[in-house]
């Protein structure tokens, strides 16, 4: 499991690291299946862990169709049902769980 990201454009070495994160897990995903590995990549959009302003965070909620932004739990608990028994036929995703954040290139 890994994440990436959209937010690349003002940081160029990030945006080039997540990148390479992208294809390096979805490369996985083939060439270690046979050893029953599953290898997905989930981009959580904006995660209010605390480095936000009130200013950014006001502005990221207003891009949410629900008017606000997730905590780290909600990512947490994509992650646990993707390593479950239950999410085991997803393998080789770019998995979106942003709540509907759109972000204007």
């Amino acid at each position: 499991m890994a994440f990436t990201s959209d937010h690349v454009v003002g940081n160029l070495p990030y945006g080039a690291s997540k990148g390479a994160l992208d294809r390096i897990t979805l490369a996985a995903a083939h060439e270690f299946a046979h050893l029953g590995v599953r290898a997905n990549i989930i981009n959580p959009g904006p995660i209010d862990t605390g480095w936000m302003t009130d200013e950014i965070r006001g502005a990221m909620s207003e891009q949410t169709p629900a008017g606000h932004l997730a905590g780290t739990e909600e990512p947490a608990r994509l992650v646990a049902f993707l390593c479950s028994p239950q999410g085991q036929w997803i393998n080789g995703q770019h998995l979106l769980s942003n709540g509907g954040f759109r972000t204007a290139l």
